[in-house]
C-alpha cells in the first residue's frame, strides 16, 4: 500500500481513504473491499497510529480510520456514509439491496457487526480488558490509555461483551443456514451485499486469515485470535467457510496493509 501524508491528500481531487497501515483494521479492510468490488480507485492516506493526528482532526473532524474523502465534500467518518458513497461512485454492482425487506436486514446485520455496540466494537473492548487485567501497576492503562480515553471503557460492559458477540453470531449463523436452505450462497437474497464483504473483514477480530495471505505482527495475531471460549464456540465452521468464500471469489488477496 503506497501511503500518503495527510498534508498531501489534502490538496488532491478524488477518492482518498485514511487508514490505519500495519495490521487489518476491520473497518478499514472493509472499505478497501468495498471499493475493489465495485473497481473503485482511491489515494490511501496513512493514519498516524497512536499518535495525535492534529492535521487529520482538522481535515475530518476526528482521528480514527477510516475516514473517506471525495473531492470538496464532507468526510465520511462512518461506515454506512461511506457505503451510501461508494454506492453513489460506482453503483454496479449493487451492494445495498434493492428490495426494502433485504435492505433492512443487510442495514441491521451490518450494524450488529460495525455499528457502536457491534461485533467490532465489542472485540475491541475485549482487548482492553485484556491488556489493562494482564499488567499490573497502572502499567496496562498507560499502555492503552490513549485508545482507552478516545474509545472508552466500561469494565462492565467488557464483562459482558462475549456474550453479546455470541448472540450476533449465532444470528449471523441462523441467517446462513436460512439462506442457503433456500438455495443462496450469500447472507442476503441471491447476491453479494455488503453484509457478506463486512462479515469478511471482521472475522479479522476473533480468527485472522493465515500469515501467508494476512502478514501480522505475532503480537497483534495473538491479540485478534484470542477471542476467548465464548466467542469461539459460537464462531461455527459455516461462518469461517462463509468468510474464505467470499474472500476467494470476490476480494483481493494477499491483504495488503
Amino acid at each position: 500500500m503506497n501511503y500518503v501524508e495527510v498534508s498531501q491528500a489534502r490538496a488532491m481531487p478524488g477518492l482518498r481513504i485514511v487508514l490505519s497501515p500495519g495490521g487489518p483494521g476491520p473497518w478499514s479492510e472493509a472499505a478497501k473491499s468495498i471499493c475493489f468490488v465495485k473497481k473503485l480507485s482511491f489515494i490511501p492516506v496513512a493514519q498516524e497510529v497512536g499518535g495525535v493526528n492534529q492535521e487529520l482532526k482538522e481535515w475530518t473532524a476526528q482521528t480514527s480510520a477510516p475516514s473517506v474523502i471525495w473531492n470538496d465534500e464532507r468526510p465520511r467518518n462512518i461506515w454506512n456514509d461511506q457505503l451510501y458513497l461508494f454506492e453513489r461512485l460506482a453503483p454496479q454492482p449493487r451492494l445495498i439491496p434493492e428490495n426494502i425487506e433485504d435492505r433492512i436486514a443487510m442495514f441491521g446485520h451490518s450494524n450488529e457487526i460495525c455499528g457502536e455496540n457491534g461485533l467490532g466494537w465489542l472485540r475491541r473492548l475485549m482487548m482492553f480488558q485484556r491488556t489493562l487485567s494482564r499488567e499490573s501497576g497502572g502499567r496496562g492503562r498507560a499502555l492503552m490509555g490513549p485508545m482507552v480515553q478516545k474509545y472508552g471503557y466500561d469494565e462492565q460492559a467488557a464483562q459482558e461483551a462475549p456474550a453479546r458477540i455470541a448472540a450476533i453470531l449465532n444470528s449471523l449463523s441462523q441467517r446462513l443456514q436460512r439462506q442457503r436452505s433456500a438455495g443462496s450462497r450469500f447472507f442476503i437474497g441471491q447476491q453479494l451485499s455488503a453484509l457478506d464483504i463486512y462479515w469478511a473483514a471482521f472475522t479479522a477480530t476473533m480468527a485472522p486469515l493465515p500469515h501467508e495471505v494476512c502478514p501480522m505482527s505475532p503480537g497483534l495475531r495473538r491479540m485478534y485470535g484470542d477471542s476467548g471460549p465464548v466467542v469461539e464456540a459460537a464462531l461455527t465452521p459455516d461462518l469461517l467457510e462463509h468468510r474464505d468464500f467470499i474472500y476467494r471469489e470476490y476480494l483481493q488477496l494477499p491483504l495488503d496493509f
